[in-house]
């Protein structure tokens, strides 16, 4: 294969923030897990569905990449100049591999897709599917200035909580199913951690650029870190709670496993503030850790090993909760 074509295409990752897919993905995992059992699930339709979603979150992430380029453009800056909490941010629309203008053509492209899928699931479930497509295309419009007044956290909560779990649900089986509903509340918290971890690393940047996130609005590090905590709590304890109402079979306490990658994760952040000079040597159990030499190198792992900690906490807590779901 041409290997102008592999560097395209890994530009275009980046571009998109690729990385994150995960996140998507976690979702899907519990939507089968559940969706499978249903009379009207088929594969072809998960795929799909799976395909349109990832195109939803990349185009998310590229919209919310270009509407950050814009707004700093429209200050003053010049594409050298302009500064973000990190170095990966639009840095290939900073540095003219991606003009705005085929930016807003791969924009176009991934939200059209996606709401091809859409209209065919329109017509394959029943119009309601479009409602979740609405609202999740309105909150994704409100993410950009959602930071403004401390709902970053939360719209991304929803989008790959209850509103991508049960709207990815509905489409596949034209059914709702509370238990689900329950379920889509945990990951709701374990999206809102991941987030959550990376604005308290980025306190100082937020804070000089008015950006008013959730750890912010709780007025330190430490009160923001006891919330990571309580958070890591709550979600065990909805899984806990259904397996003990008898809405999740037991096998779902399988989400239990990932307590080590939450109980580094806590331990992580409060070194973040109390110890400096932390050595962080990945372990399997934590989860994965791509690239980490290169991360090293870059002397960006004190971020990038809590990131990824958080990362992997919620994919792996939606993916041992999928599992237990089907067990």
């Amino acid at each position: 294969m041409d290997n102008k074509f592999l560097l395209k295409c890994k530009d275009l990752m980046e571009l998109t923030r690729f990385y994150s897919i995960n996140m998507t993905l976690a979702s899907c995992f519990v939507i089968f897990s559940y969706a499978y059992y249903s009379e009207k699930f088929t594969f072809l339709n998960f795929i799909l569905l799976t395909l349109a979603l990832c195109m939803v979150q990349m185009g998310a992430n590229l919209f919310d990449c270009y509407i950050d380029v814009r707004t700093k453009l429209k200050q003053g800056f010049n594409f050298e100049n302009m500064e973000f909490s990190t170095e990966r941010k639009a840095r290939l629309i900073r540095n003219g591999t991606f003009s705005l203008k085929q930016v807003e053509i791969v924009l176009f492209i991934l939200f059209f897709l996606a709401t091809i899928i859409g209209v065919y699931f329109a017509f394959e479930t029943g119009w309601k599917v479009l409602l979740f497509a609405l609202f999740g295309g309105i909150l994704t419009l409100l993410y950009p200035i959602s930071s403004k007044f401390y709902m970053a956290e939360a719209i991304v909560g929803l989008i790959f909580g209850p509103l991508m779990i049960m709207g990815g649900y509905y489409a596949l089986t034209g059914d709702f199913n509370s238990n689900l509903f329950l379920l889509s509340w945990a990951l709701f918290l374990t999206t809102i951690i991941l987030l959550h971890t990376h604005n308290i690393m980025d306190w100082e940047f937020d804070i000089k650029n008015n950006k008013n996130t959730f750890a912010i609005l709780l007025g330190s590090k430490k009160k923001a870190i006891t919330a990571t905590k309580w958070m890591i709590i709550l979600s065990y304890y909805i899984v806990f709670f259904g397996v003990l109402k008898g809405m999740f079979n037991p096998y779902m306490l399988f989400v239990f496993l990932t307590l080590p990658i939450a109980t580094k994760l806590n331990q992580s952040m409060k070194d973040y503030i109390n110890i400096k000079d932390v050595e962080f040597k990945p372990r399997w159990y934590w989860g994965i850790f791509e690239n980490w030499k290169e991360i090293q190198e870059r002397k960006l792992d004190f971020f990038m090993f809590r990131f990824y900690l958080a990362r992997n906490f919620s994919f792996f807590f939606a993916l041992f909760a999928s599992i237990g779901a089907m067990s």
